[in-house]
């Protein structure tokens, strides 16, 4: 039982943190080859794209800055923002010019003027060790809409009735093991 101490599991469940965080990055994989292979967006929303580019690319590589020895937050994080980014040049190639512009202004307003603002009031207004759990808080909220935005899109295709319940169970399972592992298990960057 002394194998599993504290600091042990806690790289243990990091780096299961970080599988999970990875296979969720390939998720849209299928989606994305079929509108490459239909040179269409075919109505696919962009806003989970656009979340995940600003979570994985702007915040949560602001608060690997922050933190000391963050090794494991900058590398799936890394990883995520060129997946991210590669998805959305995507959607951008073979989206209609309205919605190519519409998903600009999403992700200027996400990754300059939301980024600019948590910066802002993290830098003026908090010090110390307060800024770096400030800051860690924004990520935890911003983390749970990268898991909920899909869902918007599950909600219209409710409607339709159009559901392709593996692939969404799937979202939920996910969400739900990250979410617990973060809010059980602190992170490996913390010792």
């Amino acid at each position: 039982m002394a194998f599993f101490n504290a600091d042990r599991l806690a790289i243990i469940f990091g780096l299961l943190g970080n599988i999970i965080s990875f296979l969720v990055f390939l998720a849209p994989l299928p989606t994305f080859y079929r509108i490459c292979r239909k040179k269409s967006s075919e109505g696919f929303q962009s806003i989970p794209y656009s979340i995940s580019f600003f979570s994985a690319s702007s915040l949560l590589l602001y608060y690997a800055y922050l933190k000391t020895n963050a090794y494991m937050i900058v590398s799936i994080n890394g990883i995520g923002c060129v997946i991210e980014a590669l998805y959305i040049f995507l959607y951008i190639l073979y989206a209609p010019k309205k919605v190519t512009l519409f998903t600009m202004r999403w992700i200027l307003l996400f990754n300059g003027g939301g980024l600019g603002m948590i910066m802002l009031v993290s830098l003026l207004v908090v010090h110390g060790s307060k800024r770096v759990t400030l800051v860690g808080w924004v990520c935890a909220i911003i983390n749970i809409d990268v898991f909920a935005a899909p869902l918007s899109v599950w909600y219209i295709n409710v409607l339709f009735q159009i559901i392709f319940f593996s692939r969404y169970s799937h979202q939920l399972l996910v969400a739900a093991s990250t979410s617990t592992l973060k809010i059980l298990v602190r992170s490996y960057e913390t010792i």
